[in-house]
């Protein structure tokens, strides 16, 4: 497991947020490509980091993975395809467990079998399946909740 630290994001940090989710994003090759990588960055910067609180994980060069929280709602998790599987996802999502709410909850796309195994190994627990109809890509997702023990 490589070595990273974790902090707020700032808006400063919209570009470097974008060079991680654009990448990872187009990995999920099931999915029609609706954006360009600058209209992921505009949306990184004009609604993620206005609605959300991100933390972003980083080693030795720059930001690796980023975590976005609007309340209960993990909005996003994306880890740099150079650095999936090394832990900094992982960080992220403990992160988020201790941020004091009492559950998360998330969409994940049905086919994306490799993060649905990340949430299970997580304790996230699948609550719902769709067949993507409300979604933007109109792909069939699962919703997972994850919720703290009460004792």
């Amino acid at each position: 497991m490589a070595d990273f630290s974790t902090r707020l994001a700032t808006v400063e940090d919209a570009a470097g947020i974008a060079r991680v989710f654009s990448p990872s994003f187009r990995l999920l090759s099931f999915l029609p490509m609706l954006h360009t990588e600058e209209e992921d960055r505009w949306f990184i910067e004009n609604v993620i980091l206005k609605e959300c609180v991100v933390t972003v994980a980083e080693g030795d060069t720059g930001i690796v993975a980023f975590l976005a929280l609007q309340g209960e709602e993990v909005r996003m998790l994306y880890a740099h395809p150079d650095f999936i599987g090394v832990g900094a996802g992982s960080l992220l999502i403990e992160s988020a467990k201790r941020s004091g709410e009492a559950a998360l909850e998330l969409w994940c796309f049905q086919a994306n079998t490799h993060a649905r195994r990340f949430y299970e190994r997580r304790g996230f627990k699948a609550v719902r399946f769709t067949d993507g109809h409300d979604n933007e890509e109109k792909t069939p997702d699962v919703r997972y909740r994850w919720a703290r023990d009460p004792a």
